[in-house]
């Protein structure tokens, strides 16, 4: 049995509060439910168990959900969240990074370098999540019920790496604009390039380095193309999930009770500790540490190889929190307007000791 599929067991007899609805108050609850691509840990290991198999159990049979996969439905994920305020689905989960076209609060708990670990990117979205609650229903029609993240996306590089300084003229692949604006800011030149392109493009010396998961880069054999790992996270991935405002309106107050407990006790201590180990092992295999355990992400096993690992210095860490206060945020400021600069201001701003100028 590997790390991830013992976590709902874990949860279970980790002696969690008991919930406030008992089981016999349930009303037949029928949902349907669409989820994160079909191979993926998060689909496999965290919302298809507890969605077949949680839920129903420990409701004693009374909720259940019709859960499939995006990939079946060959649904793509910038069109989840209008799919679930249109009500194609009663309850949909899906990735921030791939919405935050959608609104700009989508970048608020996820800004490029503004979390170096996950325990600070926890007391983020916690603080943001009222705002977020919020902002979801005014603007997208669903109610949030959960957040959390893939793991950490750091930095894979085809050339030696020392320090921040060694990305200066590099071509580097970014994913998301605040990730270009703080690549460009650290005098690295951002390429903007699909994830199935980046190992051709490191082979030919198309790009220096790239951006992607801890776990994932190992999973797409990057580690046959790369040199040095550095540990310089620019985003989490942070997942969402969420019901249509008017199912959810429209549910048994005892069954929203329910899956409001489920979510927060067994769900999200699934996807965050999911997010750990990935990020962990992840780095761990992907630099011959003793401590990697290939089958920890399964079913997407990890190899275990050697590259050069890189650890910023208090240096770099101090640079870093400059070029994220100075020329990521003002981006971020523009495009999310005065009251959300002040919302933010009031809540991620004072977790992470950045107040931001809402005059961008």
């Amino acid at each position: 049995m590997t790390t991830l599929s013992r976590l709902f067991g874990a949860a279970a007899l980790a002696g969690l509060a008991p919930l406030a609805v008992q089981a016999g108050d349930l009303p037949a609850t029928e949902l349907s439910v669409i989820g994160s691509p079909v191979n993926s840990p998060n689909w496999t290991n965290v919302l298809q168990p507890f969605w077949t198999e949680t839920v129903p159990a420990e409701s004693d049979g009374r909720v259940t959900a019709e859960a499939v996969s995006m990939t079946d439905l060959g649904v793509k994920g910038p069109e989840l969240m209008r799919l679930a305020g249109a009500g194609i689905a009663d309850i949909i989960a899906g990735s921030t990074t791939l919405i935050s076209g959608e609104l700009p609060e989508n970048d608020s708990i996820d800004l490029a370098g503004l979390a170096q670990d996950i325990d600070t990117l926890q007391q983020v979205i916690d603080a943001y999540r009222p705002v977020l609650e919020e902002r979801y229903r005014d603007r997208l029609g669903v109610v949030p019920l959960g957040f959390w993240p893939t793991g950490a996306q750091v930095l894979w590089c085809a050339a030696p790496v020392e320090d921040l300084d060694d990305l200066a003229g590099k071509k580097v692949r970014v994913f998301s604009t605040t990730t270009a604006s703080l690549t460009a800011a650290l005098d690295a030149t951002p390429v903007t390039m699909a994830f199935n392109e980046v190992v051709p493009a490191l082979q030919r010396g198309v790009i220096d380095c790239a951006f992607t998961g801890a776990n994932s880069g190992n999973n797409a054999k990057w580690t046959d193309v790369t040199t040095h790992l550095v540990d310089l996270t620019v985003g989490w991935g942070v997942n969402f999930i969420v019901a249509n405002s008017r199912t959810w309106d429209g549910l048994d107050p005892a069954v929203q009770a329910f899956l409001r407990d489920e979510i927060r006790d067994r769900l999200e201590p699934a996807g965050w500790e999911m997010a750990r180990v990935a990020t962990r092992q992840g780095i761990w295999c992907s630099v011959g540490d003793d401590r990697c355990e290939p089958e920890a992400t399964a079913p997407r096993n990890l190899t275990k190889t050697d590259l050069t690992l890189v650890e910023l210095s208090d240096e770099d860490n101090e640079r870093l929190r400059r070029i994220v206060a100075e020329q990521v945020m003002p981006e971020f400021t523009r495009a999310c307007g005065a009251d959300c600069v002040a919302r933010w201001n009031e809540t991620v701003g004072q977790v992470v000791d950045i107040q931001l100028d809402p005059a961008g």
